[in-house]
């Protein structure tokens, strides 16, 4: 004798793909349950006359987690709709795979900080709460497509390197990992609006002068950089960490000057534990200039280095 859960499963496959319906709670978990919805007599009375209505469908509920639509939620969901929904998670995960991908093949980082989030940033005083409210604050404009030169100044040890990397993961979150563009149709002269994933790469700036100048004896080295400085100056947004801390060569200074005379009016993220000032003496006046066109200064003066407990 068949038990319940198998006279269920028998009648929801002698429905057709356009009778089938999907449970929406197990979509959440990423099941495609179909839902059971039998059929039976409606009876209702008109002026004293009962009238009995064949094959009318019932509620539906999900014979693996047990949900139902007389408990009023979310209505189940259809194969048209379902086959559209896995589009858009396809798009969805295309989409973020491809920003994660470019910033991982063209970003150096001088120490792991890929879990570096607004969320795990010690908010423990008054001061640090104030950064990470004017970083997240800086992140919100940058996702919405603004010019912004968000630019962390302080001492070493205050989080500049982490809040710059939270400020990756929030805008990717703001963003839905994408960018819109407007995108020409083929075989017309119309264009339509249509997204790609979005560019953000960071870049450990003293450890990028090294690795370029390293490059210079190795092939791969010179690949791998060139690729970072290529990203650097094309991407949507460029994080520029420990700016200042590399020695002071012309060569050194000619990378700056030449990355920023592209960059001034393009969104970008700088961390430094150099006043203007001494960015100034360090590059020179039109360098630092450019740096802070569009800049929103945050400073980092007032918080305690953590790597002494402060």
């Amino acid at each position: 004798m068949q038990g319940i859960n198998e006279i269920v499963l028998d009648y929801i496959r002698r429905y057709s793909d356009e009778e089938k319906e999907f449970c929406p709670e197990c979509l959440e978990r990423g099941n495609e349950t179909a839902m059971f919805r039998p059929k039976g007599d409606k009876i209702t009375y008109d002026n004293g006359v009962k009238h009995v209505h064949k094959g009318v469908k019932k509620a539906a509920f999900c014979p693996v987690c047990g949900y139902s639509t007389l408990d009023g939620g979310t209505k189940p969901v259809t194969k048209d709709e379902l086959e559209q929904r896995t589009a858009q998670i396809a798009t969805e995960n295309s989409l973020k795979h491809g920003a994660i991908g470019y910033l991982t093949s063209t970003s150096i980082f001088a120490k792991d900080i890929t879990n570096c989030t607004f969320d795990n940033f010690a908010k423990d005083n008054d001061d640090r709460l104030k950064v990470a409210r004017y970083v997240y604050k800086g992140a919100m404009h940058l996702s919405e497509g603004e010019s912004t030169h968000m630019i962390l100044q302080g001492h070493t040890g205050s989080g500049k390197t982490h809040l710059a990397f939270a400020a990756i993961q929030e805008i990717f979150k703001q963003t839905k990992y994408r960018v819109k563009y407007r995108k020409r149709q083929k075989g017309t002269n119309e264009s339509a609006d249509a997204y790609r994933n979005i560019e953000i790469v960071f870049c450990s700036w003293p450890l990028l002068m090294k690795q370029i100048k390293d490059g210079f004896n190795d092939d791969q080295i010179k690949k791998a950089t060139d690729r970072t400085v290529s990203a650097l100056q094309t991407a949507d947004i460029a994080v520029v960490d420990d700016l200042g801390a590399e020695r002071d060569t012309d060569f050194n200074f000619e990378q700056i000057d030449n990355l920023m005379q592209i960059r001034e009016d393009m969104p970008l993220i700088v961390t430094t534990n150099e006043s203007f000032e001494e960015l100034t003496e360090k590059y020179d006046e039109r360098t630092v200039s450019r740096i802070q066109a569009h800049s929103a200064l945050i400073k980092f003066d007032d918080v305690a280095d953590y790597r002494q407990g402060g």
